[in-house]
């Protein structure tokens, strides 16, 4: 896993005799040192020129395992602001494996790494495949590598080499470029592995050429998945999964529309799948904001479509189990999914569920926004913010981040105070978003089965509203990490209750604990048999 380095390992010094500050054994403070006084660059070249002729230098690298975090940290240490900009997060071990297992399944001769960096995600794959499968792979020139760091691509070369033969290391097919040029084209019958940049684009170039994607999303991680796609016969490629819903991106999931595969999208509480340091970047912490998805594409599918996980939210004590290709594709939905015009979005729904969303998405004949009103005598506040549960009280809370409802009926105002309540509400968010807020646009499409309500089922919500409304006070609570952020969580048996109600409404057979895959903080023990 990433940030594993040993600071205390040693190993015979790599530069050469002429940096008389250094001692005899490279050590990483020695490493520190040389790239602060002489450079990345320079530091590199005499790693990789010692690792190509151990027999002829009279110092030994450091392990070629520790390649990519050394890299990275010089990086940082050179300049933190140009590593922010390039929008690098280095792949785990994990999940550099599973990529390479899913990759190893596609179709494709030919094998290409796009923005390859130090070679993470390409050395796990030629090690997955072995010895001899990865020298053939090489010897016969099937091996393509891109990046626009002509550092870092010798870093890859001269691991990949010394692992697989320097007698083949000429067989490699090296590209320095900047990918979007639409003069770099991948090679025929080729599969793909990749984690592009994650930056967003501030000015486009002509010579990238047409396209809807980087001119609607401006973000240089979608801009590499349609090149891929469109190039290759099939791909692995991990990058955020802001992808599968967000408004800026519908031009690539309508391109998405013309290939199969399928989608595993994570959370990134309490576990993430980028663990480790970022190392540089104004601080070396062990949390991360990036919620992952890996996307795997395969253009020979007769039948078109992703399908989907729902957003994965797992333990770091989960990990090791989590993290295998067949565990992770018990989550994926049965049915591919297409974006139209009246279905803009991928949709993250539990397989379990998908009845449930199905009958409450088809009943239902309007939308939260159609019964709001700008003005009216009864108001509702929800915080925006909403990890675990969404929550309604009757009046704001003192807190940052709330949003307001207003209605001219008191029926209607009860109804939805109980709605934000259930799981419904929380649901919809992680179906559409689930990232840091719950945007008030997309809590304003929440679908509405009014229709449906009987004189009973008012009265039943009414009587719930108000037992809730008259005890928020005493569920309030309070958190002080950036100043007072108020809440209040009722006990489960509200939610439990108002669940219930609204699957005898919906016609839907099943208990209320169905939703505890929905608001629970582990993948497997409320998922998946071990």
């Amino acid at each position: 896993m990433q940030g594993t380095i040993d600071k205390n390992l040693t190993y015979k010094n790599v530069l050469k005799s002429d940096i008389n500050e250094c001692s005899d054994i490279f050590s990483f403070e020695e490493y520190i040192k040389s790239v602060k006084k002489y450079g990345l660059k320079y530091t590199w070249e005499n790693i990789c020129s010692c690792t190509l002729n151990a027999e002829s230098c009279s110092y030994l690298p450091p392990s070629i395992d520790d390649y990519g975090e050394l890299y990275e940290i010089g990086l940082a240490i050179e300049d933190k602001n140009l590593k922010k900009n390039k929008g690098q997060y280095f792949t785990p071990d994990d999940v550099a494996l599973v990529m390479s297992e899913w990759l190893e399944k596609s179709n494709g001769e030919n094998v290409c790494d796009v923005g390859c960096g130090t070679g993470k995600l390409i050395l796990t794959y030629l090690s997955y495949i072995g010895y001899e499968k990865a020298r053939e792979l090489i010897s016969k020139g099937r091996l393509y590598l891109y990046d626009n760091d002509p550092l870092a691509l010798k870093i890859c070369k001269t691991a990949i080499s010394v692992l697989y033969g320097l007698d083949i290391a000429d067989k490699i097919h090296i590209t320095v470029c900047d990918f979007l040029d639409k003069s770099v084209c991948l090679p025929d019958n080729c599969k793909c592995i990749s984690n592009p940049p994650y930056s967003k684009i501030s000015r486009i170039l002509n010579k990238w050429g047409k396209s809807d994607v980087i001119n609607e999303s401006k973000e240089f991680y979608t801009a590499f998945m349609e090149k891929i796609m469109v190039q290759s016969e099939s791909a692995v490629i991990i990058t955020p999964y802001s992808f599968v819903s967000g408004g800026k991106f519908y031009s690539l999931r309508k391109q998405m529309n013309n290939y199969s595969g399928f989608i595993v999208v994570f959370d990134n509480v309490p576990g993430n799948i980028f663990c480790g340091k970022k190392h540089g970047i104004f601080n070396s912490n062990t949390s991360n904001s990036v919620r992952a998805a890996i996307t795997v594409v395969n253009k020979k599918d007769k039948q078109k479509g992703f399908r989907l996980t729902p957003l994965i939210r797992f333990k770091q004590t989960e990990r090791k189990k989590l993290l295998k290709c067949k565990v992770l594709e018990k989550f994926l939905s049965l049915k591919p999914q297409k974006v139209s015009e009246n279905n803009t979005k991928f949709s993250k729904c539990h397989k379990e569920l998908r009845g449930l969303f199905e009958l409450w998405s088809n009943k239902s004949d309007k939308k939260l926004s159609d019964y709001s009103v700008n003005k009216g005598k009864y108001t509702l506040s929800m915080p925006n913010t909403c990890r675990y549960y969404t929550t309604a009280s009757s009046k704001p809370m003192n807190r940052n981040g709330q949003i307001s409802l207003t209605f001219d009926d008191e029926k209607i105002f009860n109804f939805v105070y109980c709605l934000i309540n259930s799981s419904f509400a929380y649901w919809f968010w992680r179906i559409y978003d689930g990232g840091i807020t719950y945007p008030k646009s997309l809590l304003m499409d929440l679908p509405m089965f009014c229709n449906l309500l009987s004189q009973d089922d008012y009265i039943f919500f009414n009587k719930i509203a108000k037992e809730m409304i008259k005890n928020e006070k005493k569920y309030i609570v309070r958190k002080n990490n950036v100043g007072v952020q108020e809440n209040i969580k009722f006990p489960r048996k509200y939610r439990d209750i108002i669940n219930s109600r609204i699957f005898k409404i919906l016609g839907y057979q099943a208990e209320e604990k169905i939703f505890d895959i929905v608001h629970s903080n582990m993948a497997l023990k409320v998922n998946l048999s071990d």
